[in-house]
């Protein structure tokens, strides 16, 4: 088990709630939140914070209900998201904010945009899963991830066991783990992977993103493939989508579906690129965020 860091900070919320949350980078940086994958926390990449200094970014990683540090929050829906998002903006004194949600986070990055907050002057979505809650749509997902989301419509007793062998099978750098990792990635994130070996060693370390227990985490999965509660069509703020050509986690094809949505979007799809880029790219996005900024100079 890998002794991780106390969050940042904890912010009480109602309902005898705590939010946790890091930070990363320079204190009077551009503030940006990064949403985390599923399942994951904020402790998803320990390359964050070469991130956040080399690109002047305050980067603020909170965990999701349930994930992490965070007190699970049953019955909590994905448009319940933008309101701890708020709270913890009004806590750090922020007049103006950013998102980007990465892999299952992006959906959360989306219900922000949704809500219009003034405050929110960016979002991007990199390698972001699109709506999961037909048949059709999780079974055109690859192996890699097509049996976790199905046991997810099964519900959330199906899927606890899931989720239970997903976290009790990676809590290490066991050699069966890695093998069943590596066997589901691409060519292209195995040579990421190579480059950037704790690509590997984060993504099996899922300790602290069952800190609180499984119940959370298998909520957060079970909400992959609920209805989002917003429609794509009425974001009225510009959205980055960003995608690997070659993502095994998630098709390509979600990223096209939803800028098509979107009306003020763009899409950049990464050729040659696979799942873990959002990661190792991410310097790429912060930029772009950064260049939507008033007054932005390169």
């Amino acid at each position: 088990m890998t002794a991780h860091p106390h969050p940042t900070g904890l912010l009480s919320l109602p309902g005898e709630r705590r939010l946790a949350w890091d930070e990363h980078g320079p204190a009077d940086g551009n503030p940006v939140f990064l949403f985390h994958g599923s399942p994951s926390c904020r402790v998803m990449w320990s390359g964050l914070a070469d991130v956040a200094s080399a690109t002047g970014t305050r980067l603020i990683v909170p965990d999701r209900p349930g994930c992490g540090r965070s007190t699970h929050q049953p019955g909590r829906r994905l448009t319940d998201w933008p309101q701890d998002v708020a709270a913890l903006t009004d806590h750090l004194g922020l007049e103006r904010f950013q998102v980007v949600g990465l892999s299952g986070g992006g959906p959360y990055a989306l219900a922000c945009a949704a809500t219009a907050d003034a405050r929110l002057a960016g979002t991007a979505v990199v390698n972001g899963v699109g709506p999961l809650d037909t048949p059709e749509a999780v079974a055109g997902l690859y192996d890699t991830n097509r049996f976790i989301f199905e046991a997810a419509r099964r519900g959330p007793d199906s899927l606890a066991p899931v989720v239970s062998r997903l976290i009790g099978g990676t809590g290490g750098n066991g050699g069966d783990s890695l093998a069943a990792l590596l066997a589901g990635m691409s060519p292209e994130d195995r040579a990421n992977a190579a480059a950037h070996p704790e690509l590997l060693t984060d993504s099996l370390d899922l300790d602290e993103t069952a800190a609180g227990g499984i119940e959370g985490v298998t909520h957060d999965l079970w909400l992959s493939v609920q209805p989002w509660g917003f429609d794509l069509d009425r974001i009225a703020g510009p959205v980055d989508f960003f995608a690997s050509d070659h993502d095994r986690n998630v098709p390509v094809r979600h990223a096209v579906d939803q800028a098509e949505h979107v009306p003020h979007s763009t899409l950049t799809v990464w050729p040659g690129t696979g799942h873990s880029h959002a990661f190792t790219r991410l310097p790429e996005v912060l930029r772009r965020l950064q260049a939507r900024l008033p007054g932005h100079r390169p």
